[in-house]
This record gives C-alpha cells, sequence and structure tokens, in this order.
C-alpha cells in the first residue's frame, strides 16, 4: 500500500477469496478539515492571520489551493 501526501491513500485486500488494490481519494474539504498534523495545523494558522478570517474560512481558502494542486478544477 502507498500514499501521496494530500492526494489519495491505496491499500490492499488480501483474503482466501480475494486480492484486490484499492485508492481512497478524499475530497479536499475532507483533507483540509482533518488536518491535525503539526504542519497543516501551522498552515491554517497562517491563513487566519494572514486573511484576518476564522478557521472555517481558512479552511476553504485550503480547500480551493488543494484542489489547485491536485488539478480539481471549480466550475465558473
Amino acid at each position: 500500500a502507498t500514499k501521496v501526501s494530500k492526494k489519495y491513500t491505496e491499500g490492499v485486500v488480501l483474503s482466501g477469496r480475494l486480492e484486490a488494490l484499492f485508492r481512497v481519494v478524499p475530497p479536499s474539504l475532507y483533507l483540509a478539515l482533518a488536518g491535525t498534523e503539526g504542519e497543516e495545523k501551522a498552515e491554517r494558522m497562517r491563513v487566519m492571520r494572514e486573511q484576518g478570517c476564522s478557521e472555517l474560512e481558512a479552511v476553504l481558502h485550503i480547500t480551493q489551493r488543494l484542489d489547485e494542486a491536485r488539478g480539481i478544477g471549480h466550475a465558473t
């Protein structure tokens, strides 16, 4: 199994009847909300200071950045 930070996690199911590789690609919002690592918390605080915004608004800013980094466009 592998993990690409902020993009996806792969896992393997091995049993007597099944062998499968799967990939979990969570939405950027989930990744931004779940950010509990020190660097993720620091990024959220930095955005809050720079933008003068709430924690929720900072998460939404980070979500947009993650979408852009992952090549996910927003409809206009």
